[in-house]
């Protein structure tokens, strides 16, 4: 499971979603009252108040269990404002997230964005297969990104 955070917001989640793909849970993410229709994220007749059972987290605490290849695509193309998703590359790379990642890279150097950086970190895990590790650089860089958000 990898975990990430996607507000600023410190409160305490009262609220959870998750979405599902194939039968397994794919994510779950924890939000206050004021977060809990979060754009990108809420995933309607999933949005429940937290219970007793629930694990105690702050808002936009996401629990991820995709595969790791499927997290980065959802870095790239979420926050980061990548190539698009899968649908809108051409279809030899709609599956590879190496080429997600060089064409993420690419853009954002081009407009000189501070992901570049990011992102070429990213390529040099590529290529050693360093997809967890990859994986962990992203999340924190969305956490950092959330934090300097205004709440």
């Amino acid at each position: 499971m990898s975990l990430r955070h996607v507000t600023a917001c410190g409160i305490a989640a009262t609220y959870t979603s998750h979405r599902q793909r194939q039968g397994k849970l794919a994510w779950r993410i924890y939000t206050c009252t004021r977060h809990r229709r979060l754009a990108g994220w809420s995933v309607p007749g999933n949005l429940r108040r937290v219970g007793p059972g629930d694990s105690a987290a702050t808002c936009g605490t996401v629990h991820d269990h995709r595969p790791h290849a499927l997290i980065i695509v959802s870095h790239l193309c979420g926050w980061m404002g990548g190539a698009g998703w899968p649908s809108d590359l051409p279809r030899a790379s709609r599956d590879d997230w190496r080429e997600h990642l060089r064409v993420t890279h690419d853009s954002l150097a081009h407009i000189r964005s501070e992901g570049a950086a990011i992102t070429s970190r990213a390529l040099e895990l590529a290529a050693v297969d360093a997809t967890a590790e990859i994986v962990a650089l992203l999340a924190n860089a969305e956490t950092a990104a959330a934090r300097r958000r205004p709440r």
